[in-house]
């Protein structure tokens, strides 16, 4: 798997990792699935999502629900078991930005101590041998005015953002030093461009689709605005040059 690790033990009887619905966590979830398929034996699979900005982004939980439907049709072999967790808007970093400190001293918004923090409860009440996350890091473009933690290069004092042991356990975030186009690629060497066209990266809202008129699977446009569509737009560009 060029530039990136998955790591993966025989000896694990059970993953998780977060999947919201994007085509990052998408795409690391079908290779932790691959993985768990080719070398696990009874691994069972737990499949974290956050039900997020439910009033004004209701359409989400369907773009979640998507994924997950998905690879279980295509690992059908395997066991899984699904978290749902719900984050209040009002702790969103888009509602207050990063004015809490953590537990580990870092300044951070609410709903990134909350999906932490519930990752963690959920690996430690199911006894998980390894946590997966599929966070990138930003196109090295300074006009797209990313998550400023995301532009990061890897050297000799961050590789634990990759791979670290956590509270007795593996914690991965195999795609921390890779961008969008490297997914964009890899969903193309994989032929997965049916999983990519079920995921969306938009976190644009619309004043005339919320929680009070949004119907269960009803099409919602993408804004072509948002830092996630600029960076999906983008990387669809690198592949296709």
């Amino acid at each position: 798997m060029n530039q990136v690790n998955v790591p993966f033990d025989k000896s694990w009887k059970n993953v998780a990792v977060s999947v919201s619905g994007g085509a990052d966590s998408a795409l690391l979830a079908y290779m932790v699935c691959e993985l768990v398929k080719d070398q696990g034996q009874d691994v069972t699979v737990h499949v974290i999502n956050h039900v997020r900005m439910w009033k004004t982004r209701p359409w989400q939980q369907h773009d979640a629900d998507q994924v997950y439907n998905w690879l279980t049709k295509r690992f059908g072999e395997i066991t899984f078991k699904r978290h749902n967790n719900f984050i209040a808007p009002d702790i969103e970093y888009g509602n207050i930005g990063p004015n809490l400190t953590d537990e580990y001293g870092k300044k951070v918004s609410g709903d990134n101590i909350q999906q932490r923090a519930y990752a963690e409860f959920v690996c430690e009440k199911h006894d998980v041998d390894a946590y997966y996350n599929a966070v990138t890091r930003n196109p090295r473009l300074a006009q797209f005015n990313g998550m400023r933690e995301r532009d990061i290069e890897r050297d000799n004092n961050n590789t634990h953002l990759e791979y670290m042991i956590h509270m007795g356990r593996v914690a991965s975030h195999p795609f921390r030093f890779v961008d969008k186009s490297w997914v964009l690629g890899h969903y193309n060497s994989l032929d997965l461009m049916e999983l990519f066209n079920i995921t969306r990266s938009c976190e644009g809202e619309f004043a005339e689709i919320n929680y009070k008129t949004y119907k269960y699977g009803q099409y919602v446009p993408t804004c072509g605005e948002c830092f996630w569509c600029k960076e999906r737009a983008w990387a669809i560009e690198q592949y296709n040059k």
